[in-house]
């Protein structure tokens, strides 16, 4: 990670990532979507997952200076932030940025390692250069992805947006 940027969440704000993943669940129940194309997830599982991707967004929307508009049920046909920033999140401090098969490759994705009320935006990279053979992986023998480690990513100040 080469220059990290720290984002405190307000207690609205980690409300509000709540809410937003609370939504996105039902949404998907109500139009029989399956939530979990990848592996299966229990509820309680799923809901942390949802709420630390909506903590992610919104701390990077806090960073860019944009309005956290929470999407359901987007997949990848409307970016997270603005028009072309993707967020990745997770609660694992060491953990890579993951870019899949169906993301766009002109679009920018960051990593938001999130502890709570903390946010700390590891970095980013564009999507066809994280397409890179040696950063694909498939740990749950299911679908192929691409793991950005942190080393990789470009620092948050070079975002240019």
């Amino acid at each position: 990670m080469s220059d990290p940027v720290t984002v405190e969440l307000t207690l609205m704000e980690f409300l509000v990532a709540i809410e937003t993943a609370k939504t996105r669940m039902v949404a998907s129940a109500m139009q029989q979507i399956n939530h979990a194309t990848t592996y299966d997830r229990t509820w309680l599982r799923r809901l942390h997952e949802e709420t630390v991707g909506a903590c992610g967004e919104i701390a990077v929307g806090k960073y860019l200076g944009a309005w956290f508009v929470p999407s359901v049920n987007t997949f990848h046909r409307v970016p997270d932030c603005l028009e072309n920033v993707e967020v990745r999140s997770t609660d694992i401090m060491d953990g890579s940025l993951i870019v899949r098969d169906n993301d766009a490759d002109d679009r920018r994705f960051i990593l938001a390692l999130v502890e709570g009320e903390r946010v700390q935006l590891a970095g980013w990279i564009g999507g066809a250069e994280a397409k890179r053979e040696e950063w694909q992986r498939n740990p749950h023998n299911h679908r192929l992805a691409w793991f950005v480690p942190q080393g990789a990513l470009r620092p948050m100040s070079e975002i240019g947006l």
